[in-house]
């Protein structure tokens, strides 16, 4: 019976679900903690005297609580197998479920994994190399990369470039692989009040036409500020 009353609740809910803003924005309360998480994970980072187990639990939190509070995913954390350990395994909920079968969502966000390192340095090419395996060997199509400073490389140099060639292994669009880079500003751009959904398809558009979409965005001021600062990192 619960499982009935999940599901009609799921369906009198998609109705209202036409946009990343309502499926994705945070109440004040939800931001107020959102604020705490992320002031946590920059303080940690910038803390020479935090221990690298602090700094991974800080970036660990603020990925589960962002993925968590999109109304369209159930997230398990620090999942491990008899060959696999995640750090967040995700799924679409009843809701998400409709809106993917209404093609409101990308259909490889069915089921992702979430992984997060927090490194002094960007995350280089041979951790990109365990994750594109990891990928190939438990049926995920996404795996969103959660970092301080990114992956190495730009374009097709060093991590970045690795990502690219992976999702190039595919012909298939649909079945094509995708590592998502999401690092410090990104969750800056959740603080200025962008949205999960949006920036993962922005992400996947990019990775799809070899673009960089952060020319196209003009609707958030500080967002494109914060991407610009990025770029010339």
């Amino acid at each position: 019976m619960e499982n009935i009353d999940n599901l009609e609740t799921a369906i009198a809910c998609v109705e209202e679900l036409s946009s990343s803003e309502s499926l994705c924005k945070f109440d004040d309360e939800t931001m107020s903690e959102y604020n705490e998480l992320y002031d946590r994970f920059i303080k940690t980072n910038a803390n020479k005297n935090c221990s690298s187990e602090e700094k991974g639990k800080s970036l660990e939190k603020l990925a589960s609580f962002l993925l968590s509070h999109t109304k369209v995913f159930e997230v398990y954390d620090n999942i491990h197998s008899n060959t696999n350990e995640f750090d967040q395994l995700v799924r679409c909920n009843n809701i998400g479920k409709i809106l993917l079968n209404k093609n409101v969502l990308d259909k490889r966000l069915k089921h992702f994994i979430g992984e997060c390192k927090n490194l002094s340095r960007s995350v280089n090419v041979t951790y990109v190399g365990k994750v594109c395996s990891l990928l190939m060997t438990t049926g995920n199509k996404i795996c969103i990369l959660f970092s301080y400073n990114g992956v190495s490389g730009k374009e097709w140099k060093q991590a970045s470039g690795l990502i690219r060639k992976f999702y190039l292994s595919k012909e298939n669009i649909e079945e094509r692989f995708v590592i998502i880079d999401f690092n410090k500003f990104d969750f800056e751009r959740i603080k200025n009040g962008e949205y999960l959904l949006d920036i993962i398809n922005d992400k996947i558009f990019t990775l799809q036409n070899d673009v960089n979409f952060s020319n196209f965005i003009s609707s958030h001021s500080l967002a494109q500020a914060v991407l610009s600062k990025q770029n010339n990192d």
